[in-house]
C-alpha cells in the first residue's frame, strides 16, 4: 500500500507551481494596492473640499448661533418661557426609537 502514503517534501514541480501562485497573488495585490490608494485619495480630497465648502458656508451666515437667532428668542419669550423647561423640552427635543422589529431566536 506505498501508493496510498504521501511523499515526504514537495516534488520539483509543485515547488514552480506554489513560486508561479505566490508570483501572481503578489502581482494582483500590488495592482489593488495601487488601485485602492487612487480610490482613497479621490475620496479624502472630495472630503477635503466638502469640509471646507460647508466652513465657508458657515461663515458667511448672518445667524450663525441658534440662541441669537431672533425668532428662537421670540419664541422663548412669549410662549416656552426658559431653556430646558418642561413644555420646551417635550416640544423641542426628540427621542429614539427603533423602528427595526426583533425577531426571537428560536
Amino acid at each position: 500500500m506505498k501508493t496510498l502514503k504521501e511523499p515526504q517534501g514537495i516534488s520539483r514541480r509543485q515547488f514552480l507551481k506554489g513560486i508561479g501562485a505566490l508570483a501572481i497573488l503578489s502581482g494582483f495585490s500590488g495592482w489593488a494596492y495601487r488601485f485602492g490608494r487612487g480610490i482613497y485619495a479621490v475620496r479624502d480630497e472630495y472630503i477635503r473640499l466638502r469640509i471646507a465648502g460647508l466652513y465657508q458656508n458657515d461663515a458667511q451666515m448672518p445667524i450663525r448661533k441658534s440662541h441669537e437667532n431672533p425668532e428662537i428668542q421670540e419664541l422663548y419669550q412669549n410662549f416656552l418661557t426658559r431653556p430646558l423647561s418642561p413644555k420646551s423640552h417635550h416640544l423641542l427635543h426628540t427621542h429614539y426609537h427603533s423602528r427595526v422589529e426583533l425577531t426571537k431566536a428560536a
